[in-house]
């Protein structure tokens, strides 16, 4: 995992409060992938019954704030490296 990998699997694990094992997140390719892990992290620890739709939004703010990642280019389908140019 690049740096800007490494960061955003700490973001996420600090604000859904959830813990993400390298060889969990390492399986994730795509923005759409990682919103439905994060949900599923989430339902698993706190019991909720959250899905993408809840986890997206936040994930696109950020990679826009932090990682000036323009929205438009943002889509369920979006490869992290490929799309993104994380590294």
């Amino acid at each position: 995992m690049g740096l800007d990998t490494v960061e955003i699997v700490l973001w996420a694990e600090q604000e859904f409060d959830v813990s993400m094992p390298d060889e969990e997140v390492g399986q994730i390719y795509t923005v759409g992938e990682f919103a439905t892990y994060i949900a599923k992290k989430v339902n698993e620890v706190k019991g909720t019954n959250i899905d993408h739709t809840d986890t997206l939004p936040k994930i696109i703010d950020i990679l826009e704030s932090d990682f000036g990642v323009k929205r438009s280019k943002v889509t369920m389908s979006s490869k992290f490296v490929q799309d993104l140019g994380f590294g």
